[in-house]
């Protein structure tokens, strides 16, 4: 099993380097109920004697080929909880240098998915230390529910006597849910933009810094800021900004644009970023917004009722008045909106928020190598650089 970052496999007993300098780390062990290795040769052990058996693998990072933490479940018959015998205990570890990079978050989905199609397992429990709630969030994450439980865990290596939150997730499927984004949310979404931009209009992307630095500033919606989920896992995500139209008098009118849009590159072409996009339309038309101008492919933004500026008499700020910009879109929210507001023409420019990386290379190469590194490359289809 595997992701665009992170392979599921086997351990095997050339990973016992790997899992002493990680389990080694006294701030990991204990976190999830057993004690630091004390040694090589006690790593290996536990690989053959525990980690061996069915429903247990290795996280390995693709970029190193390490196994860099644990994932698994555990049935009925060996759970730390009392569970019926068609429902598993999931848990997982990561290394201490790889906390908040969504690497656990990617490799629970992994088995989640596999407990539920493979195995037949209709509920997945969980459990946490109420003082690493960092583990807690990444069930929620995934979609598991806090049951309001908390029990104590004799069969635990450490903390035995201390209790642990109970945590549940029944098998459902597509359960789809649009929501505003909280700031706990924000890392997450950042990977997401990331991921579904990298190389698509240029080496690389910017997008997710866009996103990053547009939350602090004025012309930033948060009650248009969206995320799409399905079964608990984030897939979708969108956001809006004010803007401004031009008029030829030199007066500026309150207009609206959005993006980035971005739906994770396992969901793409499946509907569901227009699905997003439906959904946001419709609480940007209750909430006033009546005109919005954006950049993008013609094809698919007319499913969602968009149409070349040019036709409603909007000029795009970097071409020419007279041209037929394909690529520069515009709806009316709100039907006779332009007329009502006096507007037989204006020129629309992007707003300075989406120039930022460029404004701000440093901070944004600063920002860039916090992220797993990527290969940029050179695809047919970007845009000229």
């Amino acid at each position: 099993m595997e992701t665009e970052r992170i392979i599921l496999r086997p351990w095997c007993d050339s990973d016992a380097g790997s899992l002493f300098k990680y389990a080694s780390d006294p701030e990991v062990g204990p976190r999830a109920g057993w004690p630091p290795h004390k040694s090589v040769e006690e790593s290996l052990e536990i690989i053959r004697s525990i980690f061996s058996t069915d429903g247990m693998w290795a996280v390995v990072l693709k970029e190193t080929r390490e196994a860099i933490g644990c994932v698994g479940y555990l049935p009925a018959s060996h759970s730390n909880l009392e569970i019926e015998d068609d429902h598993a205990e999931v848990g997982y570890w990561i290394a201490r240098p790889y906390w908040s990079k969504g690497l656990c978050t990617e490799a629970l989905r992994l088995v989640i998915d596999h407990c539920f199609n493979e195995k037949g397992f209709t509920v997945l429990w969980g459990d946490y230390f109420p003082d690493n709630p960092a583990s807690g969030k990444v069930m929620e994450k995934c979609g598991f529910r806090d049951t309001g439980r908390e029990v104590l865990c004799p069969n635990l290596e450490v903390g035995a006597d201390r209790p642990v939150k109970v945590m549940r997730l029944d098998k459902k499927r597509n359960v789809m849910n649009i929501r505003q984004e909280k700031p706990e949310d924000y890392r997450e979404v950042e990977n997401l933009t990331r991921e579904a931009f990298w190389n698509v209009y240029r080496p690389g992307c910017t997008e997710h810094f866009v996103l990053n630095q547009y939350r602090s500033n004025p012309d930033f919606i948060p009650e248009l800021d969206l995320i799409m989920e399905e079964d608990g896992r984030m897939i979708g995500h969108l956001m809006f900004s004010k803007a401004e139209l031009v008029l030829p008098d030199g007066s500026r009118k309150p207009s609206w644009t959005f993006g980035p849009i971005s739906i994770h590159p396992d969901f793409k072409r499946k509907g569901y970023g227009l699905r997003l996009l439906t959904y946001a339309l419709g609480k940007a038309r209750e909430m006033g917004v009546g005109f919005l101008c954006m950049e993008g492919n013609i094809d698919f933004y007319k499913h969602a009722g968009f149409r070349l500026a040019s036709s409603l008499g909007i000029h795009y700020h970097f071409e020419p008045k007279e041209a037929e910009v394909p690529y520069f879109l515009a709806q009316e929210l709100i039907p006779g909106w332009l007329a009502s507001n006096g507007i037989k023409e204006a020129t629309y420019c992007p707003p300075e928020g989406y120039f930022v990386a460029e404004a701000k290379p440093a901070e944004f190469e600063a920002f860039e190598a916090t992220f797993p590194p990527k290969k940029k490359e050179i695809l047919p289809g970007q845009l000229p650089q």
